[in-house]
């Protein structure tokens, strides 16, 4: 791959990353409303199976490219996933929603952490820069006066760090297995989780009893804000560092946000406008980590560590023979 294929590429990958979050920012929305139609964890149970059965239909060849190994960690990823999404349904039983996003906005700033205790190296001091100013700016879009610590803030904690051991997670893999069958085994291995977590926590719903029109918003969130997004995901944190990845998908609030504005369900608000702004800025921190490289950074020390993903694909191959 010459270095303009190489770069086309990278432009490429941020662009699915930015589309991604900004798909998963719609669904806020859509989710609250379905929410009175079904109970929350049958309403992720259905999301789940009906986008792992689409995956499924999509890319079911693609798992013959595995083994044994591989689809354990895909089945784990999904595991992981699923937690995730557990501990946001349940934490906001303790705490409220505005809380909530102020505790998980600091998944963005454990990435370059946890990069570091991973890899044993430190990332890209610019993207860590954008990744700093990502979390203050959704830390601002959270912040409510008179703050204190629960149950529910603790979950919302874990929550964090299923979102920044995911993205750590999924940058790993997808250099090694196959996008689309990392998708589908992550999305299958979710799917039994949820259901399970829902025949337990939850009664059984009347599907008969929920309306078209709700039929219609989980087709809306399982295409477009699932299957498409999380494809995307997998397929572009191939090509973009971790930290860098984070960053761009923090851009999922303010898109959520905007979203709320546009179509009536929230009203303009200056403390929340201001923290999308900072996130703005790590976002347009971070795309122009090569200018800023080039520009500031003498040569010699203008490699970045983290921006070499297929190093530590190399790494891991290495570490298994």
């Amino acid at each position: 791959m010459t270095a303009t294929s190489s770069r086309k590429t990278v432009i490429l990958a941020d662009m699915a990353l930015l589309i991604t979050a900004m798909l998963w920012g719609s669904g806020f929305g859509t989710t609250n409303w379905l929410l009175g139609f079904m109970s929350p964890l049958w309403l992720l149970s259905v999301r789940f199976l009906l986008t792992a059965g689409i995956l499924y239909l999509l890319f079911h060849s693609r798992l013959s490219l595995l083994n044994k190994q591989d689809i354990i960690l895909g089945c784990l990823l999904g595991a992981l996933l699923a937690g995730t999404f557990v501990a946001h349904i349940i934490g906001l039983l303790f705490t409220t929603p505005g809380k909530q996003s102020f505790i998980t906005g600091s998944y963005v700033v454990m990435v370059p952490i946890l990069y570091a205790l991973f890899y044993r190296k430190m990332p890209s001091p610019v993207a860590t820069v954008g990744a700093v100013l990502a979390t203050a700016g959704l830390l601002v879009m959270g912040f409510t006066p008179g703050m204190s610590f629960n149950l529910g803030d603790a979950l919302s904690l874990l929550l964090a760090l299923g979102c920044a051991l995911h993205v750590l997670f999924v940058g790993n893999l997808s250099r090694r297995i196959d996008p689309a069958a990392l998708t589908l085994l992550q999305m299958a291995s979710a799917s039994v989780i949820l259901t399970v977590s829902a025949s337990l926590i939850e009664p059984f719903p009347s599907f008969r009893a929920v309306p078209l029109k709700a039929w219609l918003g989980i087709f809306y969130v399982v295409l477009f804000v699932t299957v498409i997004p999380f494809l995307m995901q997998t397929i572009a944190q191939r090509y973009s560092p971790e930290v860098h990845a984070a960053v761009l998908l923090s851009l999922e609030s303010p898109s959520g946000y905007a979203f709320a504005v546009l179509i009536g369900e929230e009203l303009a608000n200056a403390q929340v406008v201001l923290g999308g702004m900072i996130v703005f800025a790590g976002v347009v921190i971070t795309e122009l980590e090569a200018f800023i490289l080039k520009r500031f950074v003498r040569p010699s020390n203008a490699r970045i560590n983290e921006d070499a993903p297929e190093q530590n694909s190399t790494r891991i191959s290495n570490s298994k023979k």
